[in-house]
């Protein structure tokens, strides 16, 4: 190289240092070289080939940091739906769609892991025309039948009361309301299945509870076709209340929007085959009564108290001068049902008189000496075992701390839930019960 006058070398895109046998060559030969550094071209700052490849390896490890970056972005972000989607498992979606049949028939199908579709004219046929040898209870928002399917499903039907069936057809804001319920999943809850609509009325399809409902057990109903009442032990009475509580918290604390159920009573908690609490028609009441004020069928909620609903017996004293339910006035509706199922009595029972309701009749009976206190607690439940009057006589001041007349003075459902665990826990702790 040292016996070479002149090489043009411009151009060439080259990089490195240039040795000293190039330190008397003209620096046009080497133009167009920006990576080329060294005598006669500018001086070298740490060497010149070593800092080209030091900038590569810097701009490898930026990218492949970027791309570790946005990966590890997506697992996180995939992971998060996962786990939305795990917590919403148990709810479902709704869709509302026309069925073969035209317009004048509608199915509100409420789906969750698997679609189920009911049609009207298979609902009719299973119960023989929603005939009364089908029918398992009834009440003031329509009667309730037991069908079974071509499917071979077993489901509870509820025709709806009082309702137009054009505006069933076309209520958006009914719609909205089955859709919410709909999607309410609670173990101590009674599952909306669907809803199905013609010109003839609507009906609600449920899942089937195997034993009825509380009322049945406390007060003789509608299972075997007879009046008779059936003997529930204070295990299972403890256990219903337990699920009750639950059920209530769930809908007040829980579900977003939150749902006032309107009208508790015992004949709204159904026992499934192995006993469990479930509550059904939480939050009927409502669509009811705006179905009813779309349809012309009814005042104003603020002039007429059957929009409020509630049942005889059950409703909060304040619901007298003011028709809006809370929450407190469905935790007043629970504290009566727990008198249920200590006294064994109807809020409406004889024994109470004409001057007593069952609130001031269970008072009276728990500040009264010895004798008349044990009046309070159910015959059927009678001889008391050893340990169970303790927990029979909390129940009893729960459901009166319930009934306060004064809504800001009753419990919440969470704390109603939190006492009845508690009185669980002893009552089963004891290890001197028979379950």
């Amino acid at each position: 190289m040292s016996s070479l006058v002149q090489l043009d070398f411009s151009g060439n895109q080259l990089e490195g240092r240039l040795g000293s046998e190039f330190a008397r060559w003209p620096q046009d030969a080497f133009a167009g070289n920006a990576g080329l550094c060294g005598s006669p071209l500018r001086g070298c700052r740490g060497g010149g080939y070593a800092q080209s490849a030091l900038h590569s390896a810097s701009i490898a490890l930026v990218s492949a940091a970027v791309t570790l970056a946005v990966v590890l972005l997506i697992i996180v972000l995939a992971l998060t739906a996962a786990r939305r989607r795990g917590r919403r498992s148990g709810e479902v979606n709704c869709t509302a769609f026309s069925s073969s049949l035209g317009s004048s028939n509608r199915q509100l199908v409420v789906k969750g892991s698997a679609r189920r579709e009911f049609r009207w004219e298979a609902i009719m046929e299973a119960t023989a025309n929603l005939s009364d040898q089908f029918a398992v209870g009834s009440g003031g928002s329509g009667t309730v039948y037991r069908a079974e399917l071509p499917t071979g499903e077993t489901v509870a039907v509820k025709r709806i009361a009082h309702m137009d069936s054009d505006v069933l057809l076309h209520d958006k804001s009914f719609t909205r309301e089955v859709k919410i319920l709909g999607r309410v999943r609670h173990r101590h809850l009674v599952k909306l299945l669907g809803f199905v609509t013609s010109h003839d009325g609507g009906m609600l399809v449920y899942e089937f509870m195997e034993n009825g409902s509380l009322y049945d057990w406390l007060h003789g109903g509608a299972a075997g076709g007879d009046r008779k009442k059936r003997v529930l032990s204070w295990d299972a009475r403890l256990q219903v209340a337990a699920g009750l509580a639950q059920g209530v918290e769930y809908l007040h604390h829980d579900c977003v929007p939150r749902i006032v159920h309107r009208d508790i009573k015992s004949s709204n908690v159904l026992l499934d085959g192995d006993m469990e609490a479930h509550l059904g028609d939480f939050g009927l009441a409502k669509a009811v009564a705006e179905n009813r004020q779309a349809g012309g069928g009814g005042k104003d909620c603020t002039e007429s108290a059957s929009c409020f609903a509630g049942s005889y017996g059950y409703i909060a004293p304040e619901c007298a001068y003011s028709l809006k339910a809370t929450e407190r006035s469905d935790v007043y509706s629970m504290g009566i049902v727990l008198m249920e199922l200590v006294t064994g009595l109807t809020p409406t029972d004889k024994t109470f008189g004409g001057d007593m309701d069952m609130v001031r009749w269970v008072q009276s009976r728990i500040d009264a000496p010895l004798p008349a206190r044990e009046q309070v607690f159910d015959p059927a439940l009678k001889p008391l075992a050893p340990r169970e009057e303790t927990p029979m006589s909390e129940l009893l001041e729960v459901a009166l701390r319930c009934t306060r007349t004064a809504p800001g003075e009753r419990p919440t459902a969470r704390q109603v839930s939190d006492l009845l665990l508690h009185i669980s826990l002893d009552y089963y702790q004891t290890g001197e019960h028979k379950r």
